[in-house]
């Protein structure tokens, strides 16, 4: 009879537990859905560019990892589920409780990281207590170095790794030679640092690829300095002669069964890089997953390391950047200001189309790699204001037209484009803050931008002004849900305030999900933008 009252008693604690469980993933749901949901969805998916944390490696895992990201933040490039984002996350350590961390993070695990463990305040405590000296955002490579992740299983299984020490400019005969290392690479992963060697040596690699099921693989196979693939003990590749990786790649269809089938790579390191690139493609993949550290890219290239080279004001100077803008048309103009705020703008739509805040860009991608592509702001709360007209001139919107001489299939056409304003322009004080310039029939639009300071609040303040005989609508979000004006202040999805400072103030339509400034002939309006 002593056993019954110690069950009740046990399974009393087990249901209060469980119930301190559910109310703390409760508030922590409320905390996540308050602070985290802007940046990472109501799904956990990534909003505006921003990570994802379904599909990460980063809410798993040891909890401290997590804990330090939202005490102090996270900054700078940092690769999510195979994706590489530039981002700054502000700390939060300073507005909240160790309980709410605690909470918030406990959902983060269970709902969007497969069931991780429930993290406690005490561990947050212990982990803040730990990082009281910190001032700056940790790094990718920081966090990484003292919590890293699990190495993924791969289909490569019971690799084991001989390395040989020697100087050789063919191949060598293994059976003769005389191990300088023999050790187990469970991981799966072919790394030649395994070998702790530089130059002047060689390596073997023997395992199993266990093939998920029958048909066809590709193999890609590729080394520097020269070296051979196995399958099934059949040489398939072989990279012969000294020379870099990139032009001798090999890709080699074989057939193979479901199950275990013996793969042997042999390498050679005569001078120079240490690389070898070992993917396939399996019957329904339409990419290459990679078996070796070092990936390849198009025709087995290496694939190219980002570089990332920070553009930021400097010396109080907003910075500019006008090259190829993600999410906004090829005649972007991007400016960054020394308060942490930034806009593009469209020259092609005559509207600011982008706000964010953080970072600014970055110039690694077009600075790199010949200009080739879309580069997303490097910052963070990335906010699409609009994507069309932002100048529309009252009354003859849809009657003043230009053509256009374009060319079909077959014969040139012309064709009629809305033009009730046209882009004439920018001009850049001393400061770097711009004034965008744009006119049409019987009218002349300025629209000036410069950073501030309100209520200890970055903001940046926009003064329009419009010249000549007809009023203009400028639109100043369209496709966002707006909710105000309030006391002169409208708010923006996504948490972005415009304040109506003086002259006419912006009209909000819920219905069209729109934002809109009429301005008649010699009017100002002076607005401020701001994050809540």
């Amino acid at each position: 009879m002593v056993g019954y009252p110690l069950m009740r008693n046990s399974s009393l604690l087990a249901l209060l537990a469980s119930l301190v469980f559910v109310t703390a993933a409760e508030d922590g749901a409320q905390v996540y859905n308050t602070l985290c949901v802007a940046c990472h969805g109501p799904d956990g998916k990534g909003l505006n560019g921003l990570p994802p944390l379904v599909g990460s490696d980063w809410p798993k895992g040891p909890a401290a990892r997590s804990i330090k990201i939202v005490l102090s933040g996270l900054e700078g490039p940092v690769e999510v589920a195979g994706k590489t984002y530039n981002i700054v996350m502000p700390p939060q350590g300073a507005v909240l409780s160790d309980e709410k961390i605690a909470a918030a993070l406990t959902y983060v695990r269970k709902a969007f990281a497969g069931g991780a463990g429930a993290v406690t305040p005490d561990e947050v405590k212990v982990v803040r207590a730990a990082t009281a000296q910190r001032v700056t955002p940790w790094t990718a490579e920081e966090l990484l170095k003292a919590h890293p992740f699990p190495p993924a299983k791969t289909v490569l299984k019971n690799l084991v790794g001989t390395m040989y020490k020697g100087e050789w400019k063919v191949m060598p005969d293994f059976s003769t030679l005389k191990p300088a290392l023999i050790e187990d690479f469970n991981v799966g992963v072919i790394d030649v640092a395994q070998s702790g060697q530089k130059d002047a040596f060689a390596m073997v690699w023997t395992g199993q690829f266990d093939a998920p099921e029958d048909g066809k693989y590709t193999f890609l196979f590729d080394c520097d300095d020269f070296g051979a693939l196995y399958v099934g003990g059949e040489r398939i590749a072989e990279v012969k002669g000294i020379g870099p990786v990139g032009g001798r790649a090999k890709e080699v269809p074989v057939i193979l069964k479901k199950g275990p089938t013996p793969l042997r790579v042999e390498y050679v390191e005569f001078a120079g890089q240490e690389v070898v690139i070992l993917g396939y493609k399996g019957p329904k993949d339409k990419d290459y997953k990679w078996l070796s550290k070092a990936k390849g890219g198009k025709a087995g290239k290496p694939a190219k390391e980002k570089v990332f080279i920070p553009i930021q004001p400097k010396d109080g100077v907003a910075a500019i950047y006008r090259n190829f803008i993600d999410r906004i048309t090829p005649r972007a103009i991007g400016i960054g200001f020394p308060n942490g705020l930034n806009i593009a703008y469209s020259a092609d739509n005559l509207a600011a189309e982008l706000f964010w805040n953080g970072k600014f860009m970055d110039g690694g991608h077009h600075w790199t790699d010949r200009g080739a592509g879309n580069e997303p702001p490097a910052g963070t709360n990335v906010i699409k204001l609009s994507d069309g007209q932002g100048v529309l001139l009252e009354g003859v919107a849809g009657d003043v037209v230009r053509y256009v001489r374009e060319k079909d299939d077959k014969e040139w056409k012309f064709s009629a484009v809305n033009v009730a304003a046209e882009f004439k322009g920018y001009d850049l004080d001393k400061a770097g803050n711009p004034t965008f310039r744009a006119a049409g029939e019987g009218f002349a639009l300025s629209d000036a931008w410069s950073p501030e300071e309100v209520s200890g609040k970055a903001t940046l303040t926009r003064t329009l002004k419009v010249t000549g005989t007809k009023a203009v609508t400028i639109v100043l979000a369209r496709d966002l849900a707006v909710s105000g004006p309030s006391d002169g202040v409208a708010e923006i999805a996504g948490g972005l305030l415009v304040r109506a400072v003086s002259g006419p103030a912006p009209k909000a339509n819920a219905n069209e999900k729109t934002l809109t400034l009429t301005l008649k002939p010699g009017e100002t309006a002076v607005l401020g933008y701001s994050f809540r």
